[in-house]
């Protein structure tokens, strides 16, 4: 028998038996793991049913310990959540939608069966010591979750802590531990409310504590962090709705788009900080030697040169030549950002050649990188997927620099942080632009090119988690929708919904402390890497001893 404990059947028959008339020994794990894979969906945005997450993980630990092969049934499950979380990847391409949930799934699994199997080889689930199974419960999950955001193969859309996401008040302990403590939270809830229907000792009061004291402590943080008082910036975010597929970039509309572009920009009320999307700067901006020139470019120069106190952001296609290689012309695309201007209107505004500018380097796989190229590169063309933007190999840069546009005041400069798109899922990563020392934080994306799914709707939640991670605002300038300005609460300020054209505009406020998160990163998913070698080399170890002698 698995670990040691009853047989599906005992167990089965143990339970309630109106449910045993209708639902077969063999198939209830499988409704279980069903059952699981509903709940993790519904408890994440934009569901929001948050009381379902710590729920949601227990049918899976029931298969765990009760039934001989939980493989199978843990993979279903995962594919099964994942599939409903982010079926909208198939809007882009169908090979992207399936690569993205089996691989997650497969994550998912890796961890839940190395719990298992430190059950199976440590006799855990007949130890006494109930702390030391839920160590080995939470530890491998949080490393997994740590090393996917680390890896070339990562879509990290749907971890545990980005569940409570629009929930902020629930989370403000993120600046102390990022997401990993709101997967934490949600792994022990799961854990000990599965131990009290299990009947452990003092389960139920662990189930308690885990449930109330980061809510209580969370609850306590929202109401410290509420000072608005301090410098503040006024912002502006343009929102074009221009359809990504068959208008964005279509040359023939780019005089058009440009105008649409400037006529929201001359919205902005006196002084201030303008965003406008990723890509927003029709065709493509070519920096080099012999590089021809970009009209686009030359009239947004000239009306940032002609209107003091406005600083401006924008998405733009980047391309950079780098001279000839065996008689062949070498360069680099880029997915950029460009800052023009300054919020300080006291001294007339410098143009330079170059503006600041700033590479994303957190790359789309399938879109903007293609993972492991050594391993996948015969397959490239097969996964590519067509996101209605600049595809291929993309470069980077190894700095998290912010951009310096201007001064609010005498000695507060304003640094925003210029995350584009896929970035601002990365909380480790938007750290590092803090502490460079960004006071504001800013989101380019386009976001049409999944239609009105939940995909857009779960990127606005999750650039609310940064802004709690980092204790800063927001300004979200999304092609279709929908953009926001956030405080550093998390709390939406304003936003503009999906498929419209506007703009969004208000004050914001600027922070420069850097939170516990910022400067020490993800050390709960560090610590988990540690405990989950160390319990893989005693349990191991132990195995391999008793089945030797």
């Amino acid at each position: 028998m698995f670990f040691g404990l009853e047989s599906t059947s005992s167990v089965f028959c143990s339970m309630n038996p109106m449910i045993a008339r209708w639902i077969s020994p063999g198939l209830f794990p499988w409704v279980l793991g069903g059952l699981a894979g509903l709940a993790w969906w519904l408890s994440f945005p934009p569901y929001n049913l948050l009381p379902l997450s710590w729920v949601a993980l227990i049918p899976l630990l029931w298969v765990v310990d009760h039934t001989r092969r939980p493989l199978p049934v843990i993979f279903a499950a995962a594919c099964w959540a994942f599939g409903l979380s982010t079926w909208w990847v198939y809007r882009a391409a169908l090979i992207g939608a399936v690569a993205g949930v089996v691989a997650n799934a497969v994550y998912l699994t890796l961890a839940v069966i190395f719990y298992a199997w430190l059950q199976k080889a440590g006799s855990l689930a007949t130890d006494k010591k109930v702390w030391l199974r839920w160590l080995a419960w939470v530890s491998p999950w949080l490393a997994m979750e740590y090393i996917h955001q680390r890896i070339d193969l990562d879509f990290p859309w749907m971890l545990l802590g980005h569940a409570p996401a629009n929930h902020p008040w629930w989370i403000q302990y993120y600046e102390w531990t990022g997401v990993a403590g709101g997967s934490l939270w949600i792994l022990s809830v799961n854990f000990w409310l599965y131990q009290t229907w299990m009947q452990r000792r003092q389960a139920k009061l662990w189930a308690a504590l885990w449930l109330l004291i980061p809510a209580a402590v969370s609850v306590g943080l929202y109401q410290i962090r509420k000072n608005t008082q301090g410098p503040s910036v006024h912002v502006l975010a343009v929102q074009p709705n221009l359809d990504p597929y068959r208008v964005k970039f279509d040359p023939s509309t780019y005089a058009e788009q440009m105008r649409i572009f400037l006529k929201c920009t001359d919205s902005l009320v006196g002084n201030g900080l303008v965003v406008w999307p990723e890509t927003a700067l029709p065709d493509y901006w070519v920096l080099g030697d012999g590089a021809p020139k970009n009209p686009w470019m030359d009239t947004l120069q000239n009306y940032v040169k002609n209107r003091p106190g406005l600083a401006l952001m924008t998405g733009a296609s980047v391309v950079q030549l780098h001279g000839q290689r065996s008689g062949s012309p070498t360069y680099t695309f880029y997915n950029s950002a460009l800052g023009l201007g300054s919020v300080d209107s006291s001294k007339p505004p410098k143009i330079a050649p170059t503006p600041a500018l700033y590479h994303k380097s957190k790359l789309v796989i399938g879109v903007e990188k293609l993972p492991y190229p050594t391993v996948f590169n015969a397959i490239a063309r097969w996964i590519s997927v067509d996101l209605g933007g600049m595809t291929g190999q993309l470069g980077t840069q190894s700095e998290r620099s912010p951009l310096m546009m201007g001064w609010v005041s005498p000695g507060i400069p304003l640094k925003v942080a210029p995350m584009i798109c896929y970035e601002s899922i990365f909380g480790a990563y938007c750290g590092g632009f803090v502490n460079n020392g960004a006071n504001l934080l800013a989101v380019m994306t386009n976001d049409g090119w999944w239609g009105e799914t939940d995909g857009h709707r779960q990127h606005l939640a999750y650039a609310r988690l940064r802004c709690i991670e980092q204790r800063r605002s927001m300004i979200r300038s999304a092609n279709t929708g929908i953009s926001a300005l956030i405080d550093h609460r998390g709390e939406l300020v304003d936003t503009l919904g999906w498929g419209r054209r506007g703009v969004v505009q208000g004050r914001l406020q600027l922070r420069n402390e850097p939170t516990l998160y910022a400067q020490y990163g993800d050390v709960l998913g560090r610590l988990s890497c540690v405990f989950s070698v160390l319990f893989g080399l005693l349990y191991g170890v132990r195995s391999l001893m008793k089945n030797r002698f």
